[in-house]
């Protein structure tokens, strides 16, 4: 698997399609911390607007993705054929890809041949309901997500963030060892041994171009695949290990701080959760 797969299929993320329709007027998408949204327009204008930022004219075809559901407005001109998306970044605007990610991504379609041929396939199914069709739009959606993510990182698009430290040649080797390895206690001494440089160095600039500290990374990563562990039913007392930690009460510990949750009740709440979606 390539170090970009591993990275996305550690920090999952799902869409769901709630509109798929002509649209003259007005809407608006509050950040709720945990909501991401795409949207497509296939032809036609529309304005978004942003209480911190200037307003966003987008002439279809075009595709806007807001990772972490930063609040806006979108206001049609006229008549616009739009495709909406909710994405749901496991972990909200703390996940590791979500936070890799600039604020909003607006892309022209002329500009990305590949996406445009994938939203030309999304439209043809959204136009002809067939059974299964709900979750081939919204599996379509994600394809659309990892071709966008795909193209902003082959652009150099993205100033910070996971994603940059993978395309860094001293950083990725550090990331690879901490993704491969997550047993390993990887003190910052290691780490920057690893990508060739000195300690202060390497913590300033893994600092600047991951946007937080090594350390701190570590400990998410190792979040990211506890959590993994644990849907697939490995016993807690198994994850600790296989995840750096010496102890059951240090990651029962660590795990409770982060999630506000035991490794036990977040597993129970998730099977709730995954219910009440089904």
């Amino acid at each position: 698997m390539d170090k970009i797969s591993r990275l996305i299929g550690r920090h999952a993320f799902r869409s769901h399609v709630f509109f798929n329709a002509r649209f003259c007027g007005s809407n608006r998408f509050v950040n709720d911390g945990k909501t991401g949204h795409l949207h497509i327009v296939r032809s036609g204008a529309i304005v978004l607007s942003h209480a911190e930022s200037a307003d966003l004219r987008v002439d279809g075809p075009a595709l806007i993705f807001y990772p972490r559901g930063l609040s806006h407005a979108l206001d049609a001109i006229g008549e616009a054929q739009l495709l909406c998306a909710e994405v749901f970044f496991e972990g909200g605007n703390h996940n590791l890809m979500a936070r890799a990610l600039p604020e909003v991504i607006c892309l022209p379609l002329g500009q990305a041949p590949t996406l445009a041929r994938s939203i030309e396939m999304l439209f043809e199914e959204a136009e002809t309901p067939e059974t299964g069709q709900d979750m081939i739009l919204d599996r379509l959606c994600d394809v659309l997500i990892v071709q966008l993510i795909r193209h902003d990182m082959q652009h150099r698009n993205m100033p910070s963030g996971t994603l940059v430290g993978l395309l860094d040649g001293r950083l990725s080797k550090a990331l690879a060892a901490i993704h491969e390895h997550p047993r390993q206690p990887w003190p910052i001494e290691a780490l920057a041994r690893t990508a060739g440089m000195s300690r202060s160095k390497f913590a300033d600039y893994f600092h600047e171009v991951i946007g937080i500290p090594p350390g701190e990374y570590v400990t998410e990563w190792r979040l990211s695949l506890a959590k993994d562990f644990l849907r697939r039913g490995v016993p807690v007392k198994d994850v600790c290990q296989r995840v750096g930690y010496a102890s059951q009460p240090a990651f029962t510990r660590m795990f409770t701080e982060r999630m506000g949750l035991s490794p036990r009740a977040w597993l129970q709440q998730a099977g709730e959760d995954a219910l009440a979606e089904g």
